[in-house]
């Protein structure tokens, strides 16, 4: 943020483990965030159905990783699966996976990222996709003043299977923060 000179507060976004990145920005920089948007970005164990994946399926080669990964997610029966995995070979440097992989497991599981995510003074939306409306921890967002935005037609990739409904929330969200004093 010192390097961009981003000045004031920001309205921050991020999906899955944007979501867990932002939410470390903002545990730093609290009164920097007017709004935060969370993406199904961790909060709780179970969020790991992805990346605990270098855990179940693990494998000595990264590369071999990375396309078994991919092949996994693309053949589920996930919304928006089939193109994420598409194009993961040209988004990701195999090599770097494992070790993000295991260091949001870690936070996941011992980081009390609920807990630190319901603590946040900003206002805060918490987007999942219809076929994750059974996450556990949703009535506890709910009762902790978090915004539920359920996205149709979608799974984990609400940015490939419903962007419209996506963008409308987010922009709900930001127009909220503009207007407060």
């Amino acid at each position: 943020m010192r390097v961009l000179t981003l000045d004031g507060a920001l309205c921050v976004v991020g999906h899955s483990m944007g979501g867990l990145t932002a939410r470390l920005l903002a545990d730093n920089h609290p009164v920097r965030v007017a709004s935060f948007t969370n993406i199904e970005g961790n909060v709780a164990p179970e969020d790991c159905f992805l990346s605990r994946q270098t855990i179940t399926h693990s494998h000595d080669d990264p590369d071999e990783f990375l396309a078994h990964f991919a092949e996994r997610v693309g053949n589920s029966r996930f919304y928006g699966g089939a193109l994420y995995a598409s194009s993961l070979p040209h988004k990701v440097r195999a090599a770097a996976v494992r070790g993000i992989f295991e260091s949001m497991v870690d936070l996941s599981d011992h980081g009390k990222l609920l807990d630190r995510f319901l603590g946040l003074p900003a206002p805060k939306m918490f987007m999942y996709g219809e076929q994750n409306n059974t996450l556990s921890y949703l009535p506890a967002l709910a009762a902790g003043g978090v915004e539920l935005a359920e996205i149709e037609h979608c799974a984990h990739f609400p940015m490939y299977s419903n962007p419209p409904q996506m963008w409308a929330h987010i922009a709900s969200l930001v127009s909220q923060a503009d207007s407060r004093p």
